[in-house]
């Protein structure tokens, strides 16, 4: 074959191969590019931006006291954002944002030579705000040339479908910024306690300054960076013009303060209560709703009186804690290691050497010395901090005894050693009162004035606090625990515990249903009966007392324990547990005598709500938590939300009674409340502690047999509140805590607040209740006796006087208070 010739079969040979390599790796570009766009996601999707959002919990005057969420976030629009927090990002992460089409090629060339000089290492990146927005929302965070792509495709059509100002608004709200929180409203109430709008040039630059790596960048774990990363922000604002070179050196030269929101502390305080709607509405709505819906739950909370209850609860477990003595030092060092053990106590106390020993918390100290002549210990708090501790100031922390009654320490080496680790709190003494004047109300503490300091121990024991509106039934405090960070269980709905005398009510509601009086003559006798196991069981009352014959009426004011076992008795247990089932009692009941004597647990829940129903007058409450849930839209979906108290419930056994059902007669439930004012006005009554209030209040005490448990559940005719206090354990908490001694202290600081801006009202006396004077011995009629309520045509037999009618009776002064 000639050479030209072969020549030209090989030339086209070439020119057949190369044209199928293009028409091959067009059909593999094709086939790639299919790849990379069959299934991008649809843009369509963020037209109807519907992010998770917080939900906010609040209290009935829409005070904050709460948050569930996945994703802590508060939708703001681009148009209510300050426009330097806008230019703050848009100088930080993408400067040409309004001028690219979604890729900046510009930068891809820049990061990609930046981090070839690094040797490979990914130094600089050249995501702009719109591949951002995609990454985040469209794709997954995995890092591979594939995705890469994709991304870059996703920014060109994002541009293409949305405005400027939309991938501003999408981006802004949806940008994480650590610590759970995402977008810059979030960001701005998470590291400034204030609303995005209010923040000013310096914390713009800082929060700014924070989506290029959050975790780095973070002023809560990292400062130093994020005041570096916030520096070179503010930089490059002034660059772009965003601010003029005043504005910038002000804001250079002032690092922002970082504030939690002020409402997290009124978080802390209503915890137990928002963990019990947070369940509710669980059961009634769903998880996710809750979680990622936005809501905004009106609920039936009275933050002012919340605050009271955990005061006057942790105030009450305190003073016991005295009571039982000291349970000792933290921990106890040698004494040639007392200087390290100052150096840790200093960084954990974290305490300015130059300020006043704060008095908002607790603080870490060691005995450094013991001075036995003047009675006072040395403490340190840090290398340049310390203090003295008086003998006055901790003279109760005798060695702990839950045997005998409290005695105050003499010495002050009975508490202290040196190389003792203790916890101390510091106070400022009230001004000193001159001798025969009262005592001046308390000034307000002044931050720089003199301090004292005095022990502060956890309290060993717990309690429970809870306090519904008569009326609705509407939750105004609840209280599970001295510390929800600490322990979450709730006592108030979760612990079942026996009620002890608390339960005594029910016996004589019972008899005021069955033909009994207030008048009626009890027997306080010895009881022997067989436990149910074989052994004997012989109760006895608390002073180990038997009083012979004695009225209704002053058996439940002195808590009489075998009064109460014989009407129990007379009345009939199964008639005592049909009455408790009917007011809301849920609790396993068996029908024991011991039943007179609360031996079966229940919760404080179920407790209040059943005694609720007396001042009532016999109508059956539910203890209402939510007022209503708003969808982020603002429909209502829905309202009037009660929790039900968990319990062992019987099998069979019916449900709670419906809020507004009556379920006794209005005349047998006043009755029940007269009786109940008893124990506090009775000389002798076990809540006469009550009587502090000087209005018309009742109630009663429990105490269990080991004095493991106690109570007080005690109403106006306007709130009722319950107690409960005890060890977890069900250790005993000591000889004479009974439920007036250990319980009825805290309901009367709480209920002093909670009634102090009401207006003294009597209970309200039913159609069919008479008046007539019965002496408080025989029981029998008296001109001259104390003036009771009875049902019309139960007067007791002996007559020495008329009866007075309920009409009359309102013309007249009832009691004393």
């Amino acid at each position: 074959m000639p050479r030209s010739r072969a020549g030209s079969v090989v030339l086209r040979l070439l020119v057949g191969l190369l044209a199928l390599l293009l028409l091959g790796s067009g059909a593999a570009a094709g086939f790639l590019y299919h790849g990379l766009v069959a299934d991008l996601p649809d843009l369509r999707n963020l037209e109807d931006y519907r992010p998770a959002l917080t939900t906010t919990v609040v209290d009935r005057s829409g005070r904050p006291i709460g948050e569930f969420f996945e994703e802590r976030r508060r939708l703001v629009p681009l148009e209510d954002l300050p426009l330097h927090v806008v230019s703050a990002f848009i100088a930080a992460e993408d400067d040409t944002f309004f001028e690219h089409s979604g890729i900046d090629y510009a930068s891809i060339v820049r990061a990609a030579w930046s981090n070839l000089r690094a040797g490979g290492e990914i130094r600089q990146g050249a995501s702009t705000i719109t591949q951002q927005l995609v990454k985040s929302m469209l794709l997954s965070p995995e890092r591979t040339w594939h995705r890469k792509v994709r991304e870059m495709l996703l920014a060109r059509r994002l541009e293409e479908r949305f405005t400027k100002e939309q991938i501003l608004h999408l981006y802004l709200n949806q940008i994480y910024f650590v610590s759970g929180a995402y977008g810059v409203a979030e960001a701005a109430r998470t590291y400034f306690g204030k609303d995005v709008g209010a923040i000013d040039v310096g914390e713009a630059a800082l929060i700014a300054g924070l989506p290029k790596a959050p975790s780095r960048f973070s002023p809560l774990r990292n400062p130093v960076r994020a005041e570096r990363r916030r520096q070179y922000v503010l930089e490059r604002m002034l660059e772009e013009g965003s601010i003029d070179e005043v504005t910038y050196e002000a804001a250079a030269a002032t690092p922002p303060a970082l504030h939690a929101p002020p409402e997290h502390a009124d978080y802390a305080e209503a915890a137990y209560f928002t963990e019990e709607v947070r369940r509710l509405l669980f059961e009634r709505i769903g998880g996710e709703q809750v979680l990622r819906g936005g809501l905004r739950i009106e609920t039936t909370l009275d933050l002012e009186l919340q605050r009271t209850a955990v005061a006057a609860l942790r105030a009450g477990l305190h003073a016991l804690d005295h009571r039982q003595g000291y349970r000792g030092p933290l921990r106890r060092v040698e004494r040639a290691e007392i200087p390290d053990e100052v150096a840790r106590l200093g960084a954990e106390n974290a305490l300015d050497p130059a300020a006043a020993l704060p008095t908002d918390r607790p603080l870490l100290a060691i005995v450094t010395a013991v001075d036995e002549r003047a009675q006072r210990a040395s403490v340190a708090f840090a290398p340049d901090v310390a203090g003295e501790v008086l003998l006055e100031d901790v003279d109760w922390a005798r060695p702990f005894n839950t045997e005998s009654e409290p005695w105050k320490i003499q010495k002050i080496a009975t508490a202290f050693h040196a190389g003792d680790v203790v916890r101390l709190r510091a106070f400022q003494p009230p001004p000193p009162t001159p001798k025969g004047e009262p005592a001046a109300p308390a000034p307000p503490p002044d931050p720089n004035g003199p301090r004292r300091l005095a022990l502060d121990q956890k309290p060993g024991t717990q309690g429970a606090l809870l306090s519904l509106d008569v009326a609705s039934g509407e939750v105004l405090s609840l209280v599970g625990g001295y510390d929800f960070a600490e322990s979450e269980f709730d006592r108030a709905v979760q612990a079942e515990r026996q009620p002890g005398s608390s339960f005594k009510p029910f016996v004589y509601a019972t008899a005021l249903g069955r033909g009994w009086n207030a008048s009626s003559i009890l027997q306080d006798t010895p009881v022997v009966m067989e436990d149910g196991s074989g052994k004997l069981w012989r109760p006895q009352n608390y002073n180990r007392k038997f009083l012979g014959p004695i009225t209704m009426r002053e058996a439940l004011a002195r808590s009489i324990n075998n009064a109460t076992i014989h009407l129990a008795n007379d009345v009939g247990v199964d008639h005592v547990i049909e009455l408790a089932r009917g007011l809301g009692v849920r609790a396993l009941l068996e029908p024991n005598l011991s039943i007179a004597l609360g031996s079966y647990p229940v919760t404080l829940l179920e407790l209040t709500r059943a005694y609720a129903v007396f001042p009532r007058a016999g109508l059956a409450v539910e203890a209402r938590f939510v007022l209503r849930v708003l969808d982020r839209d603002g429909r209502v979906i829905a309202e009037g939300l009660a929790l039900e108290p968990p319990s062992a419930l019987a099998p069979g056994a019916l449900p709670s009674p419906r809020a507004g059902e009556r379920v006794i007669p209005a005349t047998q439930a006043f009755l029940t409340v007269d009786l109940l004012r008893a124990t506090i006005q009775h000389p002798n009554g076990t809540g006469g502690k009550a009587r502090a209030l000087e209005r018309p209040v009742a109630g009663k005490t429990g105490t269990t047999n080991s004095q493991a448990d106690a109570w007080f559940v005690g109403f106006s005719p306007e709130v009722i509140t319950g107690v409960w206090v005890g060890f977890d354990s069900k250790d005993v908490l000591g000889k004479g805590e009974t439920g007036g001694r250990a319980a009825l202290p805290i309901w009367l600081d709480y209920m002093k607040v909670a009634l102090a801006n009401r207006p003294v009202a009597d209970f309200e006396v039913p159609e069919g209740v008479v008046f007539a004077r019965v002496d408080p011995q025989s029981g029998g009629l008296s001109s001259s006796g104390q003036l009771l309520p009875f049902a019309e045509g139960q007067l007791p037999r002996a007559s020495a006087g008329p009866a007075i009618s309920a009409t009359e009776q309102r013309r007249m002064e009832r009691l004393d208070f």
